[in-house]
């Protein structure tokens, strides 16, 4: 496979994840009605994001097993398998009947779609940015792993621009009946076409090197818990500021416009469109910038911005709600997108890195991400102030913070040897 197309066939994974995951977040209005009725609309949607949140149960299970099998038996065949239970599972979901029809069996059928979506995303995310990790040039690591989180970031793209084209095109009853459907099943679709871009993908050379040197046969779960549980605890905790940004600013945040800040739905994709793009287009800059300063520096800007700038941008967003108000945190985002992907893999020696990057990465996705929306909307109800949201994403930058800044390892960078064991 030529450089473009084995990255092309990588991320696109990502992209089918990412829409997947985002299409639900930006369909939870959509969703809680037709899955959810309750007298208290707000009572709807908490119930909507807990099943979201479903999906992510399973992760760490999944991450163990498809860690296993990315770990002996290679990283190409479990990223086929995980691409196409992902477009399975979203057809599917584009098919349920809904609770007006068949009651709590409707509710049911779509907790197994995000149980089965959840599953496959244990090892496909992971997968992907170690593929294209082991894969890259040692100087060029940063800026070509970045691209599964740019695969993230396109699938989020197309999940928000997709709403945005439904709901213009469909009438509001004519999006909630069939509308919504064809979202998920455009999405399967895609999956298959990225299935078929991985027919030939191959093992990467770092793979097969370490293949030859671990002669003796091993348990990666066991192998990473007893002697790398150290670096597991810091890619969770590196991990933390990347779940919440992923699903409050990437997935949550047009919600939180239509919900709580009273902006049309139409405008609130909009503004979560422009601000995936501008993310879409500073990523590969930051990757540039990690594999030319270093790590450690561009994480840093990442989280001392969201430390000093979250509280009056969102304070600002009160009274002036545009993308141009929210466009520094789509800086701090993408920078911080740009550089979770090579750390967390230069983080493990070679024969337990599927695993444990796997384990680490889904724990962080399920506890913050999987409840962010959730976990959001619960502390603004609460607390009746709109604000929470910006104290939740400080708390996150905070934790990721303290471990760049005390406990960042020394032998992280584009000289580390990924095919050690």
């Amino acid at each position: 496979m030529t450089p473009f197309r084995s990255i092309s066939a990588c991320i696109i994974g990502n992209v089918l994840e990412w829409y997947e995951f985002s299409l639900f977040v930006y369909l939870a209005p959509t969703i809680a009605k037709l899955f959810f009725p309750a007298e208290n609309y707000i009572t709807s949607l908490m119930l909507t994001f807990l099943v979201f949140a479903s999906g992510f149960i399973i992760r760490p299970f999944s991450a163990i097993i498809l860690g296993y099998f990315g770990d002996r038996v290679g990283r190409a065949k479990t990223l086929k398998a995980t691409i196409l239970l992902l477009s399975v599972s979203s057809i599917v979901t584009g098919c349920l009947p809904v609770y007006a029809s068949v009651g709590i069996v409707s509710t049911l059928l779509l907790v197994v779609c995000r149980l089965v979506q959840g599953f496959c995303i244990g090892g496909e995310f992971a997968g992907a940015m170690i593929y294209l990790t082991e894969s890259a040039r040692p100087k060029r690591r940063a800026f070509v792993s970045a691209m599964t989180n740019n695969g993230s970031n396109t699938g989020i793209l197309l999940a928000i621009a997709a709403c945005m084209v439904f709901s213009h095109a469909l009438s509001p009853a004519a999006f909630t009946l069939y509308g919504w459907r064809l979202l998920f099943i455009l999405g399967g679709l895609l999956g298959l076409v990225g299935l078929w871009l991985r027919r030939d993908m191959s093992e990467s050379d770092v793979f097969k090197a370490i293949q030859e040197k671990a002669r003796q046969k091993y348990t990666p779960i066991s192998y990473v818990i007893r002697h790398q549980w150290r670096r597991l605890f810091g890619i969770f905790f590196i991990l933390v500021i990347s779940a919440c940004g992923s699903y409050v600013l990437m997935g949550y945040l047009s919600t939180y416009l239509n919900v709580f800040l009273s902006v049309p739905l139409s405008k609130a994709y909009q503004i979560q469109t422009l601000f995936t793009l501008a993310s879409l287009l500073l990523v590969p800059v930051f990757g540039y910038l990690n594999d030319r300063y270093g790590r450690r520096p561009v994480m840093l800007f990442s989280l001392m911005g969201y430390l000093l700038l979250t509280l009056p941008i969102f304070e600002w967003l009160q009274f002036s709600v545009s993308v141009w108000v929210l466009l520094p945190l789509a800086v701090f985002y993408s920078a911080e997108q740009a550089s979770t992907p090579v750390i967390i893999s230069e983080m493990l020696p070679g024969k337990g890195r599927y695993t444990g990057v796997s384990i680490a990465y889904n724990l962080a996705m399920t506890l913050i991400g999987g409840t962010a929306g959730f976990l959001n909307t619960a502390l603004i109800r609460y607390f009746h102030d709109n604000m929470m949201i910006a104290f939740y994403i400080m708390a996150c930058a905070f934790i990721s913070g303290v471990f760049v800044l005390f406990f960042f390892p020394q032998d992280i960078g584009y000289q580390s040897n990924l095919a050690k064991l």
